[in-house]
């Protein structure tokens, strides 16, 4: 091990999108890096980044509809890495056979459709600068896209309400919800336990493998910081190769605090892609989806001045 570079604090909720980040240092790859490493959670996305922009964490592992929400309005974001991008399955809408809800087309005709809301992950939402019938977050943007195939404009009629997932579970169960969007291990857990069938492929056809978070910084902080962030570059990189095969991640989920996870649904879990670099078209793919469903101004985000490249 090389002479420590740093002590940071990296803001981050445990889950599948950035269990890398707890590999790593499980892993001790940070520390083999040069770094000392802090994770906190810090209870959403938005929180992340207010964790960083308030000096009390260094990186955040947040999703893209708040980074990119956040970039536009104060321009400070630095990207350090690509996180974790969506594949079939990894996040979906789902119902239970007795609400007669099997597509897309019947969430219009179902309660749902007619002002009853779909459940919404509350960590995912975005911050408090939506307006009315903007997508809360970068799911509902994207099951908005894919709804659109089916039910053209009356996708943006659809409601959502936000709320812990263990909430949305029970309350699909009992009645008071008739469709819930879900990420894993909770997709799993109300299909076992409920029956609940999919009703939405959140990421498919023009959405399918969509970058969904990723790891940032203020400029400030990158700018001060080259050699730190050049050593987490290197042991986040070294993770989410060793995540690339199965085992690792699935040895690692169990032990995420408050995750979900017993050894048995680690192994049952649809889990996405941990790319080992950025890619820019990817990247602006998501913009392009915020800019569309107006979660973003017209005038977009420039990747390519976000983006940190190996110091």
């Amino acid at each position: 091990m090389g002479a420590v570079s740093g002590t940071i604090t990296i803001a981050a909720a445990p889950g599948v999108d950035d269990a890398p980040l707890y590999l790593a240092q499980e892993k001790g790859m940070f520390a083999a890096a040069g770094l000392h490493v802090v994770i906190k959670n810090f209870g959403s996305q938005g929180a992340e980044l207010a964790a960083i922009e308030g000096n009390k964490a260094q990186i955040a592992a947040s999703d893209y509809g708040n980074v990119f929400a956040s970039q536009q309005e104060r321009s400070n974001l630095r990207l350090l890495a690509d996180g974790y991008d969506a594949t079939s399955g990894s996040v979906e809408i789902l119902s239970l056979p007795k609400y007669n809800i099997g597509s897309a087309l019947d969430l219009q005709g179902s309660p749902t459709g007619q002002g009853s809301p779909i459940g919404l992950p509350s960590d995912s939402a975005v911050g408090n600068t939506l307006v009315q019938g903007v997508p809360e977050s970068l799911y509902v943007a994207a099951a908005r896209e894919v709804m659109s195939n089916f039910l053209a404009s009356g996708a943006d009629t659809l409601t959502w309400q936000k709320m812990s997932q263990q909430k949305e579970i029970s309350q699909l169960a009992s009645g008071r919800l008739h469709a819930v969007l879900l990420t894993e291990p909770y997709i799993y857990d109300a299909e076992a336990t409920l029956g609940a069938m999919p009703v939405l492929d959140v990421f498919s056809g023009g959405t399918a493998s969509l970058p969904i978070s990723g790891y940032v910084a203020t400029n400030s902080w990158v700018k001060n910081n080259g050699t730190a962030v050049a050593d987490f570059q290197s042991a986040i990189e070294q993770a989410q190769s060793s995540a690339a095969i199965t085992g690792p991640i699935q040895q690692v989920l169990p032990k995420l605090p408050g995750a979900g996870f017993t050894p048995q649904v680690a192994n049952m879990v649809t889990i996405g892609t941990y790319p080992t670099s950025t890619n820019v078209g990817a990247l602006q793919r998501v913009t392009e989806l915020m800019t569309t469903e107006s979660m973003l101004s017209k005038s977009g985000i420039g990747i390519g001045a976000m983006l940190v490249h190996g110091q």
